[in-house]
């Protein structure tokens, strides 16, 4: 799997667990993922003008024996990637979205 241009992701605090394997089930419909990546109004948040410049993908995070439940949402920018592709959360993640309880990190 190859990293977008500023080499980060977007997934919910509550999911995020790092260094973790994970597997790409499948992309969002950019519909949807504008949908999440705004408020329960509709509105814009300050760090995501542009929501339908991200993609959204459905992932599990992996182990030995295969994919584990539950999925989780990740979300890309300028990059999208295909199902059966996988890779691994970065080890330090920053606040992204406050607003969106969205964190930043790399992927490797």
């Amino acid at each position: 799997m190859v990293q977008d241009d500023d080499g980060q992701v977007l997934v919910f605090t509550y999911n995020y667990e790092a260094g973790e394997s994970f597997d790409v089930v499948s992309q969002l419909e950019t519909g949807t993922t504008v949908s999440i990546l705004q408020t329960a109004d509709g509105e814009t948040v300050p760090e995501i003008s542009q929501p339908d410049e991200y993609t959204g993908h459905v992932v599990r995070y992996s182990t030995d024996d295969g994919p584990q439940a539950p999925s989780i949402l990740l979300f890309t920018r300028d990059q999208s990637y295909s199902s059966g592709d996988s890779a691994s959360l970065g080890e330090d993640a920053q606040m992204f979205s406050s607003q969106l309880n969205l964190i930043s990190t790399s992927i490797e």
